[in-house]
């Protein structure tokens, strides 16, 4: 079978593992991007479409318009998934983007023989255009349409009406979502295991404490007042994790000693896949798992902590070794259990073969 994943940006990894996974069956694979990563993922089909947020100047109009989805909280009220409806303002903008940016797309589907893949997944649930122009094409022809969000794209942007009306298949690798909208199948993150270096856990001195402030919902803030208190008792350096390409944040998350990923829950519940790999790494990690995600995950090596919690959580760290190499142990553990690549592919395949989509 032939698989497409359409994707703005290659963000996280994702779209290179799951390539890789579909290769592995002996399925064929390719994944297109409008931009080139800003974290220098690599690329497979990169269109390097003008008019995209890339462009500080498009940025800086977007942001004049309408508010970062990353930089705000959801707009989730009562349980109902948003759903874009913008402005008439920002709706003609997309519409002008869509219609210059068309020749450029339609070369590329027909260079690359779009057109013939069995299923196309839609990252973030976002097509070539907001009209979701390829994917009605794909679905009248009888080929399959998946959309996989991540969080902010739909707690913030809402659902695409025109996407959502043609996919059949809507994965997640986020805890809340699920929650909120039943068609949502929560799929776990992968990762690959044997690309990831691990030690012998052991904290040097200073303690390393690592936070993945990408994020300004992570709670940022509240990592850094607790750090500034607890350096009066202990040896500590907090490294901030931004900025900086995936492959300089392994370098540096490696060198970390426990990794603070999340606080706040403002953007989403629980942990990415920054947690990942740093449990694959053998790194303690302290995120907030809520009540409502934890009876959805089940057993987990996660340190609890909250805004209100995390000095004392940190201090009980500092205080207890054994509870830092023991999470070390279990969270990489449980990392290859639910996250690894394989595992990952086994759950994607079978909600294929539940829809009778395999050949």
């Amino acid at each position: 079978m032939k698989f497409l994943y359409i994707a703005p940006e290659h963000v996280s990894g994702t779209l290179s593992l799951f390539k890789k996974e579909h290769e592995r069956r002996g399925d064929h694979c390719r994944f297109v991007t409008f931009w080139h990563s800003r974290w220098n993922f690599p690329d497979d089909i990169c269109l390097d479409l003008p008019w995209m947020p890339n462009r500080s100047w498009v940025l800086a109009l977007r942001n004049a318009i309408a508010p970062d989805p990353h930089k705000v909280p959801s707009r989730i009220v009562a349980g109902k998934p948003p759903v874009w409806n913008p402005n008439p303002l920002i709706r003609g903008l997309f519409a002008a983007r869509d219609f210059l940016n068309w020749k450029a797309i339609s070369r590329a589907i027909e260079l690359h023989d779009l057109k013939s893949f069995d299923v196309i997944q839609l990252d973030g649930g976002a097509d070539f255009t907001r009209n979701a122009r390829f994917a009605k094409e794909m679905r009248a022809s009888g080929k399959h349409v998946v959309a996989y969000y991540h969080g902010s794209d739909l707690r913030s942007r809402g659902y695409i009406p025109a996407v959502d009306e043609v996919t059949e298949l809507r994965l997640t690798p986020e805890w809340d979502l699920v929650s909120l909208d039943s068609r949502l199948q929560y799929l776990y993150l992968p990762f690959e295991g044997k690309s990831l270096p691990s030690k012998v856990y052991s904290p040097g001195s200073p303690v390393r404490i690592g936070h993945a402030a990408r994020n300004p919902l992570k709670g940022t803030a509240h990592v850094e007042r607790a750090v500034r208190a607890l350096q009066r008792e202990f040896a500590l350096e907090l490294v901030l994790i931004r900025d900086m390409s995936h492959e300089e944040a392994l370098r540096v998350k490696f060198s970390c000693d426990i990794l603070v990923d999340q606080l706040t829950n403002e953007g989403g519940w629980g942990y990415g896949m920054s947690s990942v790999e740093a449990l694959a790494m053998g790194l303690p990690v302290i995120t907030n798992i809520p009540e409502a995600m934890r009876r959805q995950l089940g057993e987990h090596p996660f340190l609890h902590a909250d805004s209100e919690t995390i000095e004392q959580v940190l201090r009980e760290c500092l205080l207890n070794r054994e509870l830092l190499r023991s999470s070390s142990k279990q969270g990489r553990e449980w990392a290859f259990e639910r996250h690894e690549l394989a595992k990952v592919g086994d759950s994607l395949y079978e909600h294929y073969d539940r829809l009778g989509w395999l050949k």
